[in-house]
């Protein structure tokens, strides 16, 4: 018998939301994958990391072809989740499953060569299995896990992810930190500030090197101080830039010094129903990916005060198009 929901915590927490479109969140995963494919696995590199060299063995001897990584399977569909940081009132960390505010569902088609990625926004009302009514569907990972989310995402959508993988975005700022920073190109002045959310973006228009708290403001970047918002497709160009900042970054000798430290740092960032080689796999297939061969969208639906109401109608002609 389903039960009343219980609060999360009852201790005063505070959440640094950590959001960004599917580009953002599938190339930070990529980071080391991106340096090893392109050869930069020799000497102190290859040496310094156990991760490193069995990578570079796996590569090597084809186990990071998705037939060998998932055999018998025409493709592969997985629920990634961006798992929010919870912060207590004394701005120490909470040691809890934490809301996920990033909820991407990606169906890999590995005979057409396809991705197919979608964003389900986080305030969706959704019924949480094992809970009475509706709530927001970031709380379901907040109430049990990596698992009950799956079972959310399935009941919500009526398709169950095969897989999942939780991305701790902490690990990845500190490994941008660790490369040096991403040089990119700001278009235009950037203020906004929520100091409940530990939140403060402030970018100046013109060439620069973004740090790892930078680079992860700027794909988060939605409306400045004084209300005027963006576009998504602005902020998927943005976090493009940002992936081919860190693609040039991971190719210079610079970076080289620290890729041993970059790959444990994401390394430990993530978990997954997954091995580490079809972690692997599934970094190495979408990083081959062309552009046009990667169809994001988001699930359609109207958004209140508070909550976001799906369209049912729409939602169900949308996944049957791209699951």
């Amino acid at each position: 018998m389903e039960h009343q929901v219980a609060d999360v915590s009852r201790r005063r927490i505070r959440r640094r939301r950590i959001t960004g479109g599917p580009f953002w969140k599938a190339g930070l995963g990529l980071l080391f994958v991106l340096a090893l494919i392109s050869g930069a696995w020799v000497g102190r590199v290859y040496f310094g990391s156990p991760t490193v060299r069995q990578i570079v063995h796996d590569w090597r001897s084809g186990k990071l072809e998705p037939a060998s990584a998932f055999p018998g399977k025409d493709g592969v569909t997985i629920l990634v989740l961006g798992r929010d940081v919870d912060i207590d009132n004394h701005a120490r960390v909470v040691r809890t499953n934490g809301r996920t505010d990033t909820i991407l569902l990606v169906r890999l088609n590995f005979l057409e060569e396809t991705a197919n990625v979608l964003s389900i926004p986080r305030d969706t009302l959704a019924r949480i299995p094992g809970y009475r009514g509706k709530r927001k569907i970031n709380v379901a990972h907040a109430l049990g896990g990596p698992e009950l989310a799956v079972r959310t995402v399935e009941r919500l959508l009526n398709v169950r992810p095969e897989e999942f993988v939780v991305v701790d975005y902490e690990s990845f700022i500190r490994a941008i930190d660790l490369l040096g920073g991403l040089e990119v190109t700001v278009a235009r002045q950037m203020d906004y500030d929520d100091n409940w959310g530990n939140l403060h973006i402030h970018l100046q228009p013109g060439n620069q090197v973004l740090n790892g708290e930078q680079a992860l403001g700027y794909a988060r970047f939605r409306k400045s101080n004084d209300g005027c918002s963006e576009s998504d497709q602005e902020r998927i160009e943005r976090q493009q830039q940002l992936l081919m900042a860190a693609k040039r970054r991971l190719l210079s000798t610079s970076a080289l010094v620290n890729l041993p430290e970059v790959v444990e740092t994401i390394r430990c960032g993530i978990s997954s129903s997954m091995s580490d080689r079809q972690v692997m796999a599934v970094a190495a297939f979408v990083r081959g990916l062309p552009a046009d061969s990667i169809y994001t969208a988001t699930l359609p639906g109207s958004t209140g005060r508070v909550y976001i109401t799906a369209d049912d109608d729409a939602a169900r002609e949308l996944v049957h198009k791209m699951f």
